[in-house]
């Protein structure tokens, strides 16, 4: 076998395809095979000019080889300035994976049940847009608040969990977040359509929300599709 180009050039050769329109989005992305016979090279050639795609957005995968891969459009980043982003609209979604009131500490992470004590709900939601999963979160909720009330209202996937509490007479104002970009873990990689090693990586947010009088009213875990999100913070200088 002649590699008479490196997967440099290869990847600028299929980005043009993508950007061109000559590789639609949602069309399923050329196997391995067909671009080794296309391009004369070895397979290790062709999968490192995919995976730099995949970094750079341009095709979804989730996992290694040809499995589930398909082109998706150029980037159109959300932007989040300091939490409370709802994602909503004609292009976007959100499936909720669990929603549940619970009492059994082996279900929550040691780093929550530190700050609250059972009862607790969890909220556990995956975020679409343009058919592209863009983020996890699992958010707990003490039972110190009308949790029966708002695990009804949050079965809706349409409602927004701030808006809901402020429907019950809760005030979330202030939002704590800290952030770690990191290659993603199995559970990241299996929901957000992602390899687990060389590609995006994800965003992982800590997520406190307080109401007026510093009260305590979520705890959440975020995991954001770095190449997905712009995130945008003002605060004085202290």
């Amino acid at each position: 076998m002649n590699e008479y180009k490196n997967w440099k050039d290869i990847t600028l050769i299929l980005k043009e395809r993508i950007l061109s329109g000559q590789l639609k989005p949602g069309q399923e992305f050329p196997t391995n095979h067909q671009l080794m016979r296309e391009f004369n090279v070895y397979v290790s050639t062709i999968q490192n000019a995919v995976n730099a795609l995949i970094r750079e957005g341009l095709i979804i995968s989730s996992g290694s080889g040809n499995k589930r891969r398909f082109v998706r459009p150029a980037l159109q980043r959300s932007v989040r300035r300091g939490g409370f982003l709802t994602e909503f609209g004609s292009h976007a979604r959100l499936d909720i994976l669990d929603l549940k009131l619970t009492r059994n500490t082996g279900r929550i992470p040691f780093t929550v049940t530190e700050i609250m004590k059972p009862p607790i709900l969890i909220y556990k939601t995956l975020q679409w847009r343009d058919d592209v999963p863009v983020a996890l979160s699992t958010s707990y909720i003490p039972g110190t608040l009308p949790v029966k009330e708002l695990k009804d209202l949050l079965a809706d996937p349409s409602m927004d969990l701030y808006l809901v509490m402020k429907q019950i007479g809760l005030h979330p104002v202030t939002c704590e977040e800290s952030l770690i970009a990191v290659p993603p873990d199995k559970e990241e990689s299996d929901l957000l359509n992602l390899p687990l090693q060389g590609s995006t990586p994800v965003v992982r947010i800590t997520r406190k929300v307080f109401d007026i009088e510093d009260n305590l009213l979520e705890l959440c875990f975020l995991s954001d599709r770095g190449d997905s999100y712009e995130f945008v913070y003002r605060f004085p200088l202290e």
